[in-house]
């Protein structure tokens, strides 16, 4: 099936993974397709790559072999040796290279790119390519970054996954223009969407903005009688910041009064902290530890006590 219109077929999307056997981002076996770009900038983010909106350089202390081989290649004299013989990337300039001689040169892939551009019909057929594995509950799952960000590909590619009889789930943050929300959700079958912190300060401080259209986006996504779809708020359990039992109640009770009927809770993990090496940012969750089985447990108590279902981590019926 091929796009009509030709102005958006010609349309491309920034995408820095595209992960295929997904079995927990959404129901059954799916294609998740992560896009650049994010309203946030949650400091325990796992996928610090996608908060860019352009291709990133990426450097693997691990495979780097320090040859010095890319600090002859680049051609604006971005690389350097720093301490202990380690290598040092004038990040400003790496990002804003568009031919990248210190990838191609490094023969241990110390060195690579994040990103890739898609036209919505190349997207489509890398996305036909796995849906014989799908079966008869997959699909795809966009996420991020912020998955709608990217509103001038992203829309079109939603109606277009619809005319492909594609069973659409996203990962959002909800932090979008309203009209735009209310736009796109159309095209969706399933959501999930944070609750980080009901406090919009707290908010604010560890994630950059406050939690004011946020909510008022789940509000309106809970009232939108037009939508048919299923929607699953989430909270990433960070503990020190938002694990208090006041604040899982607040959210509880909030989900509840606007009709949801169930949270999934997601302990905390430190499985991004080489990303922010590879991109020459300090990781400052370096010695944060995961909540305790029984602290998720307890958590999950407390969203039971407001009739509501909960769920720990990756253990749900989707």
């Amino acid at each position: 099936m091929l796009m009509e219109n030709k102005k958006e077929n010609n349309v491309k999307g920034l995408i820095f993974s595209i992960q295929s056997y997904s079995v927990h981002d959404g129901p059954g076996t799916r294609t998740t397709v992560f896009l650049n770009g994010c309203p946030l900038s949650c400091k325990w983010c796992c996928n610090p790559e996608g908060l860019f909106r352009n291709l990133v350089m990426l450097h693997s202390e691990a495979k780097c072999k320090k040859c010095g081989a890319c600090i002859q290649a680049c051609p604006h004299h971005a690389v350097s040796i720093g301490e202990e013989g380690r290598l040092v990337f004038e990040r400003s300039v790496c990002d804003a290279c568009d031919t990248r001689e210190c990838v191609d040169v490094c023969l241990h892939e110390g060195n690579s790119v994040s990103g890739q551009y898609y036209t919505i019909e190349e997207l489509i057929h890398r996305l036909d390519r796995d849906r014989p594995y799908w079966g008869d509950h997959g699909g795809v799952t966009f996420s991020g970054g912020e998955p709608l960000l990217q509103r001038e590909f992203i829309l079109p590619m939603l109606k277009e996954c619809k005319k492909h009889y594609m069973h659409v789930c996203i990962e959002t943050t909800a932090c979008l223009n309203s009209a735009y929300w209310l736009e796109a959700i159309k095209y969706v079958d399933w959501i999930f969407t944070d609750i980080k912190h009901m406090d919009p300060d707290r908010h604010k401080e560890m994630v950059g903005v406050d939690n004011s259209l946020i909510l008022k986006n789940i509000r309106l996504l809970a009232m939108e009688q037009d939508w048919q779809g299923i929607v699953v708020p989430r909270i990433p359990i960070i503990p020190g910041f938002n694990d208090d039992d006041e604040n899982i109640i607040r959210t509880a009770e909030f989900v509840r009064d606007i009709g949801l009927e169930v949270i999934n809770i997601l302990p905390f993990h430190r499985l991004g902290e080489s990303k922010y090496r590879q991109l020459g940012q300090k990781y400052v969750f370096d010695e944060q530890e995961s909540p305790t089985e029984e602290r998720m447990k307890h958590l999950q108590s407390l969203i039971k006590s407001k009739d509501l279902l909960c769920y720990i981590g990756y253990k749900t019926p989707f």
